[in-house]
């Protein structure tokens, strides 16, 4: 029998800006929710919040020119009267419309966001300072106070 997975969303995390170090923006959360880490926990985390921390932000008004930036290649096209949309390889790695450009939730600094180009070592950042925040080790590791 397998343990019960219980998924606590992080309410209370302020507005993100460019500069802010993500591991002190989920803490606010964690804090929020009452949440301390344990062994085995899985932190999800949007890349947007990770765009807007890390300021991958373009002002260009020419969201075709963006997406265009910002692909790989083009996986398939729908034209829909004058709008085309592309499903493309994003230069991040997934396959997905208009390569993850992103223009909700800007805040007042509008734009478009883009995806970081190295999720896995933003995750391993974030990864890192929780760890060593909460004691908590990876799998197969030796407890963070033992090294």
């Amino acid at each position: 029998m397998t343990a019960p997975i219980t998924i606590t969303p992080l309410t209370g995390i302020p507005e993100v800006h460019e500069g802010d170090d993500l591991a002190d923006v989920l803490e606010v959360g964690l804090d929020h929710a009452g949440v301390r880490l344990a062994d085995g926990d899985v932190v999800v985390v949007s890349s947007k919040i990770a765009s807007k921390a890390l300021g991958l932000v373009t002002h260009d008004p020419d969201k075709d020119r963006v997406v265009h930036g910002e692909t790989e290649y083009v996986v398939a096209e729908r034209s829909t009267g004058d709008r085309v949309t592309r499903i493309v390889r994003a230069k991040a790695g997934p396959i997905m419309a208009a390569a993850g450009v992103d223009g909700s939730n800007t805040g007042a600094r509008g734009g478009w966001l883009l995806l970081p180009h190295d999720p896995d070592g933003i995750c391993e950042q974030i990864h890192d300072a929780l760890v060593a925040r909460h004691g908590v080790r990876r799998r197969g590791q030796a407890p963070l106070h033992a090294r």
